[in-house]
């Protein structure tokens, strides 16, 4: 059935969307016997490591790897790690809604008077989850918490991985 969906949407000359979980060598297998080289390809929510999406990424040379919030827990790990390692012309921003709510950064801001706190302060972060009263499900408004983790793993200024993105997304979709 998904080498009958992979070959229509080749023939109607549609972007592919592949969500994966756990089976990628299968996946890549299928994907090499059904689908052009160069053919436009959406590696959707992305949660694994970089070793993972590697051969994906050299394969074919127009997918790109989607992002959710996700990347914003620290826990995600393997994920993270992933979109250091990922050209950033190779990513596009995702928000999986109604999944994946966003984890905020809350720093805490201390006055130069209190240089002393700061030094003991200097490396905790408070993580806050978006709580459920405030929003119980994900939504494209909240993509903005996506971008900024991805800048901040890339090393980038979020103009530049905003246009960067958004030149994917124009690639991959024409929109």
């Amino acid at each position: 059935v998904f080498e009958r969906q992979l070959r229509l949407a080749v023939a109607m000359q549609k972007p592919l969307v592949i969500h994966c979980r756990d089976a990628d060598d299968d996946l890549l297998e299928i994907m090499k016997k059904c689908v052009p080289r160069d053919y436009k390809i959406h590696r959707h929510c992305f949660t694994n490591s970089y070793s993972v999406i590697e051969p994906f990424l050299t394969e074919f040379p127009n997918l790109y790897v989607g992002f959710t919030a996700l990347v914003t827990y620290t826990r995600a790990k393997e994920a993270r790690n992933a979109v250091r390692q990922i050209p950033l012309d190779r990513i596009v921003l995702e928000t999986d809604a109604p999944y994946f709510l966003p984890r905020q950064m809350v720093f805490c801001t201390i006055d130069l008077i209190f240089y002393t706190l700061t030094v003991l302060f200097y490396f905790v972060s408070w993580f806050q989850q978006v709580g459920k009263d405030v929003c119980r499900f994900s939504h494209p408004g909240m993509g903005i918490h996506t971008l900024h983790e991805l800048s901040w793993l890339k090393g980038e200024d979020e103009a530049t991985v905003l246009n960067t993105i958004r030149n994917n997304t124009y690639l991959l979709y024409g929109i």
